[in-house]
């Protein structure tokens, strides 16, 4: 009886991975590969978030962020100018054409 407990509290933790940030919640979002890494990106005009989606042992932040430049480039056409947050999340500014 103890065990549904535990999954419920575990299916929550893993439903949270792939959550769009604050200021990104309904924006769809772009499937977008670079390296080995896989992200979901979201863009809110001049700004975009990508979320990494796979499983990675202790990633470096420089690896995951020039993956996730590429990544966020490649989905919304647009220069990312500026990165930062951690390996999981990720938000750049944009510098998009007209």
């Amino acid at each position: 009886m103890c065990r549904k407990p535990a999954f419920l509290a575990a299916f929550a933790l893993l439903a949270a991975c792939d959550t769009a940030g604050r200021g990104y919640m309904g924006l769809p979002a772009v499937r977008a590969e670079a390296g080995s890494h896989v992200f979901d990106v979201r863009r809110r005009g001049d700004e975009a978030e990508a979320v990494r989606r796979n499983v990675a042992a202790f990633p470096s932040f420089d690896a995951v962020a020039r993956a996730a430049e590429v990544a966020i480039e490649r989905a919304t056409g647009c220069d990312a100018l500026t990165l930062e947050g951690d390996p999981s999340l990720l938000r750049a500014e944009l510098d998009c054409p007209d």
